[in-house]
This record gives C-alpha cells, structure tokens and sequence, in this order.
C-alpha cells in the first residue's frame, strides 16, 4: 500500500522545487515585454541578482533608448522592487540615459532590512564577477545598506518606497502600471520582486487580536530577553531565530528566554543540517523545547492553543511569537498580469504536445514502412512503389558522401536493400541531431562550469560513440560483412537488455565467426563491461556512452529542468525494474523455445510496447514538456540493470560540504528528479544505492557556492576522469586510509 500511496499521492510543496514564473532565458515571461528577476525568477544569490538586474537593461536598454517616443509622460522602463536586481537594473538604466522609476511596496533594499541583525552577507559564487556598478563585497546587512544608502542618495535615482503595485495592463510599449497612489505608462516592466513582503500566516482563530505579540522577522535577539516566546515554523529563519533567541545571553546581557519551536512537520526536512544540529544541541541543552508535529489551533489570552499528535491540546504563555512558516510570492497578482507559472499547462501547450507526439511517431512510423502495426497508417496511404522510390531518392543524397567508397556492384546492392536504407536515413539524422545539438550543450554547460574539463570530456565522449558507431555500422561493417551482419553492430554499443537483436534472428548458414563475434561481444557487454562501470563510474554509461541517453543530453538539454520532480515522480521509477525483468524472460523465451527467431507473439508484443512507443516514440515527444531523461529513467532496462549493479557494489558518489545555500538550482537542473538540494542541505551524499542519479555533474556545475563533488568511496586506484582541483569536481579519498 505504501508504493500504491506514493504513486497516486497528491503532488505536494517540497523545499527543492518552488513555484515561480515561467521565464525564457533572457528573463522575459510569456507576457511581451515583462520580465522576471530576482527571487521571482529563482536567482538565489545578491551577486547573481545584481549580475542578473544589470545585464538586462545593457541588453533591453539600447533599443529602448534608440526608439523612444517625445512622449514625456511614458518611462521606459517601470522597476518594481528595490532589492539587488532592481537596485542594480535602476543604476544600469540610469547611466543608460533611459527614463525610469522604480517601485518599491517596503523600503528601499527592504530584503536586508528584515534580515537579523549582524547578518552575513557572502559574495559567491567567487569564479563570477561582479557586472553591475552596484557596491557588494563580503559584508553585514549593515554594511550593505549604508553603501547602498549612500550610492542611492549619490546616484539621485528615482525609487518610490511605500508604494505598492496593484495592476498592470496593456501590452508591450504601452504598459499601465497601477500602483495605490498613481498609475505609470511605460514600455517595458522589470518585476524585481521578493517575498519578504508577503509572509504566510496561520489564519486561526485570535491570531488578528494578538497582533502586537505577532512577528514575522527576528530583526535582533538582544531586544527578547527573560521572555516567553513562542515560535512556529520548521526552517532556516525559524531555525535560526530558535538559536538566536535560546541561546542563553552572556552574564549581565540580561535573563534567559524560554522558548518554544512548533511545527507542523514530523521531522526537520526544510533545514540545513547545521541548523538542525544546533537546534538539536540546544534542546538537549534544555535551553530550547521542540515541538514536531503540532499546530498552532487558536490564540486567546496571551497564549497559543498548540496540538501535538493525539495529544491533548496544550496551552502555551507567550510574549512574543514568530510566524516564521514561509513567504509567497504574488501569484493571484501574476495570474491577474498574465503572467504563467511553471506549473501551468495551457491549451496551447497541450496543442503543442499533440503536434509534436504525432511528428515524432510519423518519423518513426515511416522509417517502420514494411514492417507491419508500426507503420500505421502509412502502409495505408502510401503505396510501395511510391515510398520506395521516394525513400531511395532521399537516401542517394545523403549517402553521398560515402557512395565513392564502395565499388559498383556493392552500391547497387545498397541502393535495393529498402532495409539498410532506411536504417542508415533514421541514424543519420540522428547523429546530425547529436552532434549539433551536444555542442551546444557542451558550451551552455563550459559556461557554467568552474572546472570545464568534465562537460567538454563528457559530451566528445557521447558524440564520439555515436559517429563512431554509426560509421561501424553504416559503413565499415557493411563494406566487410554486408547489411545483411552490420546492423549487429549497435549490440556492442548498446547492449543487452537495451538491444535484444544480438541474440535473435541466427540461422544455419550464418558465418560462425560472425556469430561468436557478436554474440561474444553482447555477452561481454553485458557481464563484463557493464559490470565494470558501475563498479568504478556508477551509471556514467548512460551520459558517457549511451546513444539513448545521448540524444536526450544533446537534443534534450535545453529542457532538463522540466524533468518531473517530487516524491510521486520517484515512486514511478520502479517500471524499469519491470522491464528488465520482462526483458530478461522474454530473452530466454526467444533464443529456447522459438530458436532465436522473433516471429512470435512474446518479441511482437515487447518489441511494438518497449521499442515502439517507450524508446522511440513517447520520450522524444514529452522532451519539451518534460525533459530528456523520460525514457531512461523510467523504462530503460540497461539503466535499470545498471542501477542494480551500482547500488550492489558502485563506489562512485556525490558528497556535500556545509555551504548549501538552499538555492534550488542543483534541483532544479536534475534530468532524473533527484532533490539534490535535499542531500546537499543535510550533507549527506548520494549514489546509486538512494537515488537514480546519472553522474553528469550538472547539479555540480549550477551550484553557485561549490557545495557538490565527487568521491570514490574507497580505492585510490581508481582514477576518475577530470579531476577536479579547489572546486573539488572529483575528489578520491582512500576510506581505508
């Protein structure tokens, strides 16, 4: 019951994967002309958001300035929010000499305002300079401000505090931005927006009437002392706040506060490990209690109603209570603007969804012609004659650059055999496909990688087996064993119980040599070969190696951050188990009972299911709407038996240090759905053994504070490729050291 109930769970909110707007990546949403920055568009860092706020106006400005009307009432560009990117987006149009003002619903910077007092500023990731003009360096909340305060003042830029936005209407180069105290046309709007100005509340009974006992921030615990002070909520600010406020003052500072930590969680999952440990080291201390699993039911004079469990409901004094249980973003706002989620599906998208799912079967079903239901409805449209001739014509062209290679006699024995024809036209382009496509995921992946040698070896690697093989096939196997042996070769680059074929379709008359040769080489793939990397590498084959896998790191990259996430996606993965299991039992029905011929019901039924719709039709088309992976991660048999291998005996892992930020972009960019923020947080690491993972290093690469790295588990012999140095992108320690 338990995998039934994670299967058909209710999606929930979990800590790795927030709901925000959908964004290009320039910045822009699906509204012409608005753009989201900053904790609204997920950038996790006052760097970054200065970076990100600064190189949208040099980038937008130009063109505004180019073509701005006489029209002095329209500005052309309406910032609203003050914290880092809007901050900086307002310096950068100013000396772009363009016409702005920028909203801000607090205070100016209002984000480092509410921060607690002393707070730590750090000005990661250190490999990323600083774009923008704005002053930022390794400093207190304190120190930011007076500089920023000052460079305001100096600066003599429009920002307009205590105002908040209300509406915005219009179209592009004609916005109206409706605020409480007037309504600004523009041509372009920058949403800068935080949350800080949105906290969540419990919405009980009283909670209004003892609203001056009520906070939402803990700007300095030195003013709390010898109090009763409750405070709910389960992560990092409530966390913290708990630590600040239990922790027992130095001798004359004043008396100590007896303070109370409930939540609603059953165990700490929104932390990082170091906050829970401390909180855990206060409550042993008796200086802290910790109330899990309880709610807050009402507030009524001067104390909470909190139950816990089963339990009786309790009745807690308190002078003081934070409400520390989150922030939202304005989503009733965005949707009222136009703005779209990263949750939502719209009818174009399901328009879109269709058209693609039936361009990608047509592919694949006109490349199946001749062979039977995969061909639907084609057979019936097209005549033989029609598609031959066709078919042949297509295939003169793009086997031109081969044809000098081979002599007369042989060329004409390729241009009649439909087969080979139509298997050299759907690998051809989709090694094209590969090949443009991984260069342009291996320079969006250098750009981001502090140590580029692991993405640049990673992908020459998938494109390199994918050319190499399609040359074995297509060309050298066919000059020296004939179309009739040569398609066998894809067996030794993708074997079984990916590729059945190794083991089918031998009769007598087939050269032994031949059929050792291949047999062999599917056999040792899959004992031997396989076996080997998952000892040393985990399951890299399938973003080393694997053309399957290949096409969805290349092809598929440009939407890996729409790979299904949560608990209720992870729970689907047990069906390539599934497979591999039928693939295994379907294998050894075939080469006993049927003499290795696939004309049966068993091979028809798995052949038209697996390598019909689940490996070539289904992944491809949900590539934009849900990343690569879909095919490998949940039906691939060799991921699967490659999963099994690893977590048996793999000692390849990814480790944490203590510098998770809770960003989310390790999460965020996982193909196969693993919440990596949530190991990274609580540092602990993560292999084959507790998650799917792939071994691509991305989530190393995105990780703006160099949390993530490699490690072999023991055995210094063993030599990963790109080792990584002070951005530790491989690290091998000798366990038994």
């Amino acid at each position: 019951m338990g995998l039934l109930s994670a299967l058909f769970a209710k999606k929930k909110l979990e800590p790795s994967y927030p709901i925000l707007p959908a964004v290009g990546e320039d910045g822009e949403t699906n509204v012409p002309g608005i753009y989201a920055l900053g904790e609204l568009a997920g950038t996790p860092l006052v760097k970054l958001g200065l970076n990100d706020g600064h190189q949208l106006v040099e980038r937008i400005g130009p063109a505004l300035r180019a073509t701005r009307s006489d029209d002095a009432s329209l500005y052309d560009l309406v910032i609203v929010g003050s914290g880092s990117s809007g901050f900086a987006a307002t310096i950068a149009a100013k000396d772009l000499g363009l016409r702005t003002v920028t909203i801000e619903a607090a205070a100016f910077a209002n984000t480092f305002v509410t921060m607690m007092k002393g707070k730590w500023l750090f000005a990661e990731p250190e490999s990323v300079p600083l774009a923008s003009r704005v002053w930022f360096e390794e400093c207190t909340k304190e120190q930011l401000l007076e500089k920023w305060r000052a460079m305001r003042a100096a600066e003599d830029v429009d920002i307009r505090e205590h105002e908040r936005v209300e509406h915005i209407s219009g179209r592009i180069d004609d916005f109206r931005v409706k605020t409480g105290a007037e309504t600004y046309r523009c041509r372009r709007v920058l949403l800068c927006l935080g949350k800080a100005g949105n906290p969540r509340k419990l919405k009980v009974p009283g909670e209004r009437e003892h609203g001056d006992k009520i906070h939402h921030r803990l700007l300095d615990a030195a003013d709390f002392r010898g109090q009763d002070i409750l405070i709910v909520g389960a992560g990092d600010v409530a966390c913290e706040a708990a630590i600040a406020l239990a922790t027992p003052p130095d001798e004359g500072q004043g008396d100590a506060n007896r303070v109370t930590l409930s939540a609603i969680d059953k165990e700490f999952t929104y932390p990082k490990k170091r906050n829970v440990d401390a909180v855990r080291a206060l409550e042993k201390q008796g200086h802290l209690r910790v109330l899990l699993d309880s709610s807050v039911t009402r507030f009524e004079d001067g104390q909470a109603v909190v139950k816990q469990g089963n339990a009786e409901p309790e009745r807690l004094r308190f002078d003081s209570c934070f409400e520390m249980i989150g922030a939202e973003l304005p989503i009733k706002f965005l949707r009222e603007t136009g703005i779209r989620l990263n949750i939502d599906w719209t009818i174009g998208k399901w328009v879109a969804l269709i058209l693609v799912s039936l361009f990608v079967y047509s592919l694949y079903a006109l490349k199946s012609y001749g062979k039977g239901i995969v061909a639907w409805p084609f057979e019936d449209l097209i005549s033989p004659a029609t598609y031959k001739s066709t078919l042949r014509a297509i295939f003169d062209v793009a086997f031109t650059p081969f044809a000098w290679i081979f002599e007369k006699s042989a060329l004409a024995d390729i241009r009649a055999d439909k087969g080979f024809q139509q298997g050299y036209l759907y690998s051809f382009l989709y090694t094209v496909v590969m090949i443009v496509f991984g260069y342009l995921a291996m320079m969006r992946w250098r750009d981001k990688a502090k140590d580029k040698r692991y993405q640049t070896y990673r992908y020459i690697s998938l494109l390199s087996f994918q050319l190499g093989f399609f040359l074995i096939v297509n060309i050298i196997g066919v000059q020296y064993l004939s179309t009739k042996y040569a398609w066998r070769a894809w067996g030794l680059y993708q074997p079984f119980p990916l590729f059945f074929n190794t083991y089918f379709w031998w009769y007598p008359g087939d050269p032994v040599w031949i059929k050792y040769l291949f047999i062999g080489g599917g056999l040792g793939g899959m004992l031997i070969g396989i076996p080997l990397l998952s000892y040393k590498h985990g399951k890299r084959f399938c973003t080393w190696i694997c053309g399957c896998g290949g096409l969805a790191e290349t092809l598929g990259d440009r939407w890996r951050h729409k790979a299904p996430k949560g608990e209720r996606s992870r729970a689907w993965e047990f069906q390539g188990a599934v497979i591999m299991v039928a693939a295994f039992i379907i294998g050894l029905v075939v080469v006993g009972a049927y003499k290795t011929s696939g004309d049966n019901p068993w091979w028809k039924a798995y052949n038209y299911v697996v390598d019909f719709w689940l490996v070539a039709v289904i992944p491809i088309a949900l590539y934009p709407f849900y990343g690569g992976k879909v095919w490998c991660r949940y039906w691939c048999p060799l991921a699967a038996f490659n999963q099994l291998l690893s977590r048996l005996y793999g000692r390849l892992k990814i480790v944490s240090n203590d510098k998770c930020i809770t960003c989310t972009e390790c999460s965020k960019y996982c193909q196969v759905g693993v919440d990596v923020m949530a190991f990274a947080k609580n540092q602990q690491p993560f292999d084959n053994s507790n998650s799917a993972c792939i071994h691509c290093g991305i989530c190393i690469d995105v990780c703006p504070v160099s949390v993530l790295s490699f490690e072999t588990s023991k055995g210094s012999a063993i030599k990963l490729i790109a080792e990584g140095k002070s951005s530790g992108l491989v690290v091998e320690k000798n366990r038994n050291a």
